[in-house]
Formats: C-alpha cells, structure tokens, sequence
C-alpha cells in the first residue's frame, strides 16, 4: 500500500521520450506530388488500413505506454503479416498515400518507445551497479569495514568450503586461502598468490575485485547510455518527407543494434539494373520493421538485462541475513531477558500501558478535537463572551438620564427644552450640573445629607460608575468575540503542528524515504559525484565523451530518485537544474556553472536556501 502515498519523479527515458513524440506529432509531413500517386490518392477514401488506425491510437496517448503494451502492439502488427503470408491474402496493405503516412509514423512512434525503453533499462542497471559500487567503495574506505566484512562473510565461506560428508576427514579440511574468491584463472597461480598472504589481505582482494568488476559494467553500461542519448530521435520541424521519416526510424533502429550487439538484418532493397548495382557498393541502411522492433524487445534486450543481472548477482554486497548474522545471535538472549522482564512487572507494565492510553487520548481530545470543536462553534454561532446584555447596558443608561433630569427639575427648576438638553448632555457623557450641585452640598456635608441633595448626588454618581463599567464590559465584550478565532487557533497550532510533524514522519516511514543525515549524505555525495565528473572530463574538448555523458545521466537520475522526498514547487526548482546538467546543448562549461548555482540555491543538506 505504500504506493499511494509515493511521489515518483520523471526519470530522463521518460522525459526525452515524450519531448521527440511531441515534436514527432507536430511534423509537417509533405505528401508526394507524383501524378499517379494523386490519382490513386483521389481515387480512393482518405481512411488508413483500421489495423494501422489501432496501432497509431496505442501509440499515440498522452504518457508513454510500458514495455509490455508496445510488444502487444507489434506483435499484432507481425500477427498480421504473418497470416498474409499463411492465407496469400491481403490484410495490411499502404497501398494509398494515407496508409504510408501511417504506418512510418506507427513505426516512427514505436521506434521512439523502443530507444526509450532501452535507454530506461540501461539507466535503471547503471543505477544498481553504482549503488552496489558505492558500498563496496565506503567498506574498502576504513579497515573495520574489512574486518566487518570477514566476520560476516566467514560462516557462508565456510559452508561453501566444506567437503561432503561423504568424503569429510581431516586431510579434505579446506584452508585458509581457500576461502576466499580466486583471483587468477589458473589454480596454481591462485595458490601461490594466496599462500603469503593474510585473510585481511585476502578479504581486501576479493571486496576490490567486486569493486572493480562493478566499475568495469558501469563503466560499459555508461558509453551504450551516453551513446543513445547523444543519437537519439532527431525529429525536426521542417516539413519532411515520408523517406526522411523511415530513414531516420532505420537509422534509430541501427543504433539500437549497435547497443545490443546485434548485427542488424538486411533491408528488403527493390531489384536494380546491372549497371545501377555495379556502380553503388555501399550496404543498404536498415529498415526498422515490426518483427525486427519486436526481436529488441522480446530478445536482445532481456539478454543484456540477464548479463547485467548476472554480474550484480556475482559481484553484489552479501545479503541481509548474512550482514546480520552476528547481531541476530544476540536477539534470543535479549528476547529471553525482555520477555522475562515483562512478567515479573506485570502489574507495572500494564499501568504504564494505561497511562500512555489515557496520555493520547487527553492529547487527542483535549488538545486537538475540543479546540477544533470550540473553532466550529464559534464559526457558526459567534462564540461565547463575558455574558454582557445590551439591554442591560441601555437600561443603566436611561436611568442614569432619568435620576439627572429629576434632579435638574429639582434642584434647578428645568422644564421643556431645558430638561431635553440635559438629558442630551447626559446621553454624550457631560455630568458638569450634577457635579455643581455635589460641590455646593458638600459646603455643609451634614445638614445637606439630612435636608439636601447631597446623598442623591452621591447615588447619581454611582449609577454614573455603574454604567461606565457595563459600557466598558459590554466592549472588551465584543472585543474577545472579534478575536476569540484567533486565540482558537493560537491555542490548537501546537498540537496540529506535533500531529503534522508526526504523520510527515510516518509517512516517510512508509514510503521507505531516508530522513536525516542519511538524505543529507546522499544529496552532498550525489552533487559532488556530479561535479567530480564534469571537472575530470577531458578539458581540450567541450562536448563530453559517450562514457562521461552517460556516467552524468546516471549520476542524475540518482539526484531524480533523492527529489521525489520534496516538496512540489521546490521538487520542480530542482528538477529543473537537473535538466539543465543533462542538456546535451550546453558544454561542459555551461554545466559546472549550473553546478555552482546547485550549490549556491541548495546548499550543502538540499534545503532550499533564500
């Protein structure tokens, strides 16, 4: 299931392929203007053969289809062919102009997926074999690695060694020397080079001869890549002809043979005068046909993929069980000891079970789902303040204006219009007639709080208090319900941000991906690859040589599979320095400036860098 959650990057096969099917779908293709050709042309419907109809709307979807749905394809072609050649009868004819349009531009297609099939498989190998060359590089690096590797390797050298127990004795028990990979072809030579010398020397030998036979396949590997990417499909936008299209199919088809080793069949070639065939000597170029794309397939290139299969299998890092083996014999001990441990605090055990239950949980609803909870609430009804009633507010208000305006009718004889403009001046805040009558009162403090006014002033002005507290309430009131998202949130981002770094970990767990120093080793070790290479490629000439151009191919397409752990608009930045490096186009000048502004844009972890 970790499928769903993978983001895969495109590798270079895949671009370049859907880069020469675009151009070789927008071709300007010119029709021959032969008199007999137009009237055949005229005379019969512009409708293509339906089996070359089918096999040009399989080849022509908006992806690249795989290997086995392009063998289908061509092999409904030959299928075809076949029975025409079985019954005597015509079942795929070009005999109209539009049949000849379609059938060089299926095989033009079909020659395309092809070269990118090849190229994808041979890039694909290259990667296996420098990855296992990269261990085998870090273990010969340091003498505990060589160590390491004796100890973990003697129990299967042993085995190996052994005699039948038929013919077990004493005299039959294997030596030292024995043990290890031979290095020469003759026995004795094997013999004589390895009876001076020590098992750390001898283990060093053999962990460099894997090292060195990986390189030497790599290294192979490499120049047939860099061969088809600087040959491949040269469709071109101005307006050929259907010959220039099967010439350059045969001539794809030709590098292709050259790749695999496979010596090309003859083209069919029309019969020609004596003359014409003594004059012109040179050997006709090769067609690309459905039964000869198909043999690439279906045998060649399964071929050279059990070649590559079969020096990875010989010269690859041991397996997992036999790096293991000695720290797994210390797994029943530690097993004995935990399980042991466990039952003699049962109780203790359980205990801290429930405990770390009951810690999630409260985390889970306290933390996360009561403030997300809280949030939803207050997006639908507004949320809760401080209980503030306007009314409230509006009731201490008006009675603040009543106990004035009684108080002017009073004290000051105010009627009519007088009366309403005090009321107005209370209603604006302005309390300057009842302060007045408080500064008199308090001349004679006693008698006036028997007689006077001066305990009704003292009441006005409580009220007056009273309601400026309920309007400075009912304020902070709408405050706290205008902000009360915001501390929603401020109060449930911790959480949601352990809960986002937790699942981005998990879900890398899933997916398989390397966290840590681990990644940040391989981006530093993979951009320095890459300009290790282009600063040692020969400087007397710009274009790089088939060996170096493909050994960058390589080296990128391992940068391609570290981006797929970024994100989408700093995974696409990046992608796109890569292109720029395996651009055939730039020079190799070009490209190591493109490595500086890597390392200026992506510093030395890929962390994109402002």
């Amino acid at each position: 299931m970790s499928w769903l959650f993978a983001s895969h990057t495109p590798s270079y096969a895949n671009e370049q392929v859907l880069g020469h099917l675009s151009s070789l779908s927008t071709l300007p293709i010119q029709l021959s203007s032969s008199p007999s050709t137009s009237s055949s042309f005229d005379s019969r419907p512009a409708k293509p053969n339906p089996i070359l109809q089918n096999a040009l709307a399989e080849l022509s979807s908006s992806r690249p289809i795989s290997g086995d749905k392009l063998v289908d394809v061509l092999k409904s072609l030959v299928n075809v062919r076949e029975r025409e050649r079985d019954q005597n009868a015509v079942l795929y004819s070009v005999d109209s102009e539009v049949d000849r349009i379609v059938e060089m531009e299926v095989l033009a297609r079909a020659s395309t997926l092809v070269w990118g099939e090849v190229l994808k498989t041979l890039v694909d190998s290259a990667c296996e074999l420098e990855q296992e060359r990269t261990w085998w590089t870090a273990s010969l690096a340091s003498r505990s690695g060589t160590m390491i590797y004796l100890v973990q390797t003697l129990p299967e050298k042993l085995y190996r060694s052994l005699p039948p127990p038929s013919s077990f004795s004493l005299r039959t028990l294997p030596s030292s020397s024995t043990l290890f990979r031979p290095l020469h072809a003759s026995p004795s030579a094997t013999a004589i080079v390895n009876f001076a010398a020590s098992p750390y020397l001898l283990t060093r030998r053999e962990m460099f001869s894997c090292s060195k036979a990986l390189t030497v396949a790599l290294d192979s590997i490499a120049e047939k890549v860099g061969f088809l990417a600087a040959r491949g499909p040269g469709w071109n936008d101005s307006a050929p002809q259907l010959n220039d299209i099967s010439s350059e199919s045969g001539r794809l088809y030709s590098v292709l043979c050259d790749v695999l080793q496979v010596p090309p069949p003859p083209s069919p070639t029309p019969r020609r005068s004596r003359s014409s065939a003594t004059s012109s000597s040179q050997p006709p170029q090769p067609t690309a046909s459905p039964p000869a794309l198909l043999a690439i397939l279906t045998q060649h290139l399964p071929r050279t993929r059990s070649q590559i299969r079969k020096t990875l299998c010989e010269n690859r890092r041991p397996g997992p069980l036999t790096r293991l083996w000695f720290p797994l014999l210390f797994l029943p001990p530690i097993l004995y000891s935990t399980v042991s441990l466990i039952a003699r605090n049962k109780e203790w055990m359980r205990q801290q079970v429930i405990n770390a239950k009951e810690t999630v949980r409260g985390f889970v609803v306290q933390w996360v789902w009561e403030p997300l909870e809280g949030i939803g609430k207050t997006l639908r009804g507004g949320g809760e303040g401080l209980g503030v009633a306007p009314t409230t507010v509006k009731a201490d208000q008006e009675s603040l204006e009543r106990m004035v305006m009684d108080l002017g009718r009073d004290y000051y004889k105010l009627s009519g219009p007088q009366l309403e403009a005090l009321g107005e001046r209370v209603k604006a805040g302005d309390m300057e007639e009842v302060l007045r009558v408080y500064e008199k009162e308090m001349q004679s403090p006693i008698k006036n709080a028997v007689l006077g006014s001066l305990i009704r002033t003292l009441l006005i002005q409580v009220q007056k208090t009273k309601t400026d507290l309920s309007l400075s309430l009912l304020s902070l009131d709408h405050l706290l319900r205008s902000q009360q998202l915001t501390f929603a949130f401020v109060g449930v981002a911790p959480s949601v941000l352990v809960l986002y770094g937790l699942g981005g970990w998990l879900r890398a767990a899933w997916r398989g991906e390397q966290r840590g120093k681990g990644r940040k080793r391989e981006y530093f070790n993979g951009v320095r690859d890459i300009e290790r290479l282009l600063i040692t490629s020969p400087k007397h000439e710009e274009a790089m040589s088939d060996r170096d151009r493909g050994l960058l191919i390589v080296g990128v397409s391992r940068m391609r599979t570290w981006a797929a752990g970024l994100g989408g608009g700093t995974k696409d930045a990046f992608l796109d320095d890569l292109r720029m490096v395996e651009d055939p186009v730039l020079s190799r000048g070009d490209k190591l400036r493109v490595m500086e502004r890597v390392w200026r844009c992506w510093g030395t972890t890929g962390r994109r860098a402002f």
